[in-house]
């Protein structure tokens, strides 16, 4: 049997402080000690030893579960996370900046109408039952979900295939630590969560980038990418976030049949469809016929749940089903998430309500922004992008609305984008005027 604790010799981790100083004899098993790993119980014969400061500490042998090779990588990826620079720098929404008076708030693409009263009287009637567990499996959840998307779609969508999560990020995570891919393709730009998880996991990351010149469509080149980079996982926004555009129909169709050739997972985020006149050409009408496929999705955005967190995944590859459910938190989504989710689902009037707004709202901001001069780019979704063509000007612009208790989402960490773009979100009627009425301001401020 192989000695771990040569493997074990990093001074810099917080949780491995009695490897240090053990004889090459000793057998450091983790799984008897590690916060990581304390679900799982030692296979093999725990003896302990007591080290010169006084501490008891367990080793063991005949342990033949943790020295195998596959979980010395296992163990050595999580040694290795270190926090890369400017991590602790990333983007936060101008509602969670808490050093400044925020009145309105375009950096943040929730639905403007608000947390609709069905979902807040709900809330309000659980609170009672927050004294007790919530069901970690959702299970009234999953199945109020399976029958919107049979009724919605005409799918034979089931409960046994969606998998609920503290919002969409949670569930990308937990999909790509299921699928732990040695290589993936992203377009470029889009949502940087995908380029978190992955990097988390140690994968190499392949960006196809999107032109601008073509407004950011997604095109036939990407299967360029997908034949050099040979990815493991390819993940598609859709619609894309920043930039609003949907994937051409047939376009998809082809990417997916690709995927299914060439053995590779493709996660499909559709976090801002309902927002879109396109719902209907949801990925979720491809589910039952392909195993490679994974559909995410979320309450966040379209119903103004960004605080409650609850977001699902829907595929029809039971085996990753499984292995999701089994890297998920136990009580991932909380009580008070779940209610408000089995409340929203109901909500049929305010979607429709919604989408004529940000269908109304989205052309009335297009055609100001553009009549200010700014380069604007299509848009399907219930957000804008748009650049400005000196960067002392977007500075200028950034600055001169925060002053004036509005929020922009500067794109400049966007991988494809810098510090000229802007993303607004489309809001109400009035406060869109707002928005237009400051930026001219400014312009003729400079003028």
């Amino acid at each position: 049997m192989q000695n771990s604790a040569k493997f074990f010799r990093n001074t810099d981790c917080q949780y491995f402080p009695c490897h240090q100083g053990l004889d090459e004899g000793c057998f450091n098993c983790l799984f008897c000690y590690c916060p990581l790993y304390s679900k799982n119980p030692c296979p093999g014969n725990a003896t302990y030893i007591k080290k010169e400061d006084g501490r008891l500490i367990k080793r063991c042998t005949d342990c033949i579960f943790p020295h195998k090779a596959e979980n010395y990588e296992k163990i050595m990826k999580l040694l290795r996370v270190k926090k890369e620079a400017g991590l602790g720098e990333e983007y936060h929404h101008g509602g969670e900046n808490e050093t400044k008076a925020c009145s309105l708030d375009f950096s943040v693409n929730v639905n403007p109408l608000g947390l609709p009263e069905s979902v807040k009287s709900a809330v309000k009637n659980s609170l009672d039952s927050c004294e007790k567990y919530p069901d970690q499996n959702c299970r009234r959840l999953r199945k109020k979900i399976a029958l919107k998307i049979q009724h919605e779609f005409g799918l034979g969508v089931q409960d046994e295939q969606i998998v609920c999560g503290n919002g969409a990020s949670e569930l990308i995570s937990l999909a790509v630590n299921a699928i732990s891919p040695k290589d993936a393709l992203l377009i470029a730009p889009t949502f940087y969560g995908y380029e978190r998880a992955l990097k988390i996991c140690d994968c190499r990351l392949h960006y196809h980038f999107l032109d601008k010149g073509q407004d950011f469509d997604l095109d036939e080149t990407i299967f360029d990418s997908i034949e050099k980079v040979s990815p493991d996982m390819v993940l598609l926004c859709n619609p894309n976030n920043p930039t609003g555009r949907m994937v051409n129909p047939g376009l998809f169709e082809k990417i997916l049949r690709a995927c299914k050739e060439k053995d590779i997972f493709l996660l499909v985020d559709e976090c801002f469809i309902d927002f879109t006149e396109r719902a209907g050409e949801s990925a979720l009408r491809f589910v039952g016929g392909s195993p490679h496929l994974i559909v995410l999705n979320a309450f966040t955005k379209i119903f103004a749940m960004a605080g409650l967190r609850l977001g699902y995944i829907i595929s029809a590859n039971a085996g990753l089903i499984q292995k999701i459910n089994s890297l998920r938190p136990e009580w991932n989504v909380s009580t008070l998430a779940q209610v408000a989710g089995e409340s929203a689902l109901a909500e049929t009037d305010y979607i429709r309500e919604a989408r004529v707004l940000i269908g109304v709202e989205r052309l009335f901001l297009l055609k100001e922004l553009k009549a200010l001069g700014l380069k604007v780019y299509p848009t399907e979704a219930n957000f804008i992008l748009f650049a400005v063509e000196a960067p002392e000007l977007a500075e200028r612009l950034e600055s001169y609305l925060r002053e004036n208790g509005i929020f922009l989402r500067n794109c400049g960490n966007f991988i494809g984008l810098d510090g000229r773009f802007f993303r607004v979100a489309v809001r109400t009627h009035q406060e869109n005027i707002r928005l237009i009425e400051k930026i001219r301001e400014l312009f003729f401020k400079d003028s």
